[in-house]
């Protein structure tokens, strides 16, 4: 029979057809796989706005009560300094350290300030808390001082200068990438800008994820106010030694780390891209 019917005689001597259509499934060819929800896109890294401080270090038996009536009692300090703390405590290590508050700019000159004040007695240094960003997609001419300059005028900041950039390395296809370390509140918005044009090229800005490490003793894994090891502060990031900062060191490369942990070769600045630490750090991150 046409149409796949069959028709045959009931018990009642009635034609009985037989409907011999199957249900068929509603897959179609090529959706036999189940349909897979698109990948979220990864959320952007925010910064943590975090506070500047100004950390005191005594040199003698001086008592830290002396120190802060010292500083209270100046009256040009009390007016830009004093309205700038947010709280005082004592670190881990047994300094003074004086929190600023948010939004404070000027962190380094107002230790310039409390430094002076204090002569001999004892010392003060500024805590700036900084964020480090990616510049991709440079082309290969592109150098540290031109991306600083650019930096400078896109985030409308002019004390920028190129120490800023703390690494400027090769990357694929004959372009570059550029570490920045920003402060927060300049890294927050480099990061909103997306973008950046630094010679002929719209170069990308990214975040960049950091490993914990300790200002004080400059391991990584944990923070000063957890801190057990020997205090680094007053040395060279470069050389190592005491008197002086990296950016005005003459003397030849030495890690720090890396020496005392009795490593061979110590011939780098500490924890930059040279030190094998700081790899073991990062290919552990990735």
């Amino acid at each position: 029979m046409p149409n796949g019917g069959f028709r045959g005689v009931s018990e009642w001597g009635g034609v009985e057809k037989k409907n011999t259509h199957t249900h068929t499934q509603s897959t179609t060819v090529g959706s036999a796989r189940p349909w897979q929800q698109p990948k979220p896109r990864p959320a952007k890294r925010r910064v943590h706005h975090r506070p500047d401080a100004i950390v005191i270090r005594a040199k003698d038996a001086t008592t830290y009560a002396d120190i802060l009536r010292t500083l209270k009692a100046d009256a040009a300090l009390q007016q830009s300094v004093g309205s700038s703390v947010q709280n005082i405590r004592r670190s881990a290590a047994g300094a003074l350290v004086l929190q600023l508050r948010k939004g404070v700019e000027n962190a380094p000159s107002f230790g310039a300030e409390v430094d002076k004040v204090l002569g001999d007695v004892a010392t003060a240094s500024a805590i700036q808390h900084t964020s480090m960003v990616e510049i991709r997609d440079l082309d290969e001419c592109a150098t540290r001082t031109e991306i600083a300059e650019e930096l400078a005028r896109s985030l409308g900041a002019p004390h920028l200068n190129e120490e800023v950039i703390k690494t400027l390395r090769k990357a694929y296809a004959g372009t570059q990438t550029a570490v920045a370390a920003l402060p927060d509140d300049l890294a927050a918005r480099a990061l909103k800008l997306g973008h950046i044009r630094i010679g002929w090229v719209n170069c990308r800005i990214r975040g960049r994820e950091e490993a914990t490490r300790c200002y004080r003793c400059w391991s990584p894994g944990h923070v000063a106010a957890r801190c057990r090891g020997p205090d680094h502060t007053e040395l060279c990031h470069r050389c190592g030694q005491k008197g002086h900062q990296a950016k005005d060191c003459k003397g030849q490369p030495a890690c720090v780390l890396c020496q005392e942990r009795g490593a061979d070769d110590h011939r780098h600045t500490s924890m930059s891209s040279s030190c094998p630490l700081a790899r073991k750090i990062t290919q552990a991150r990735r």
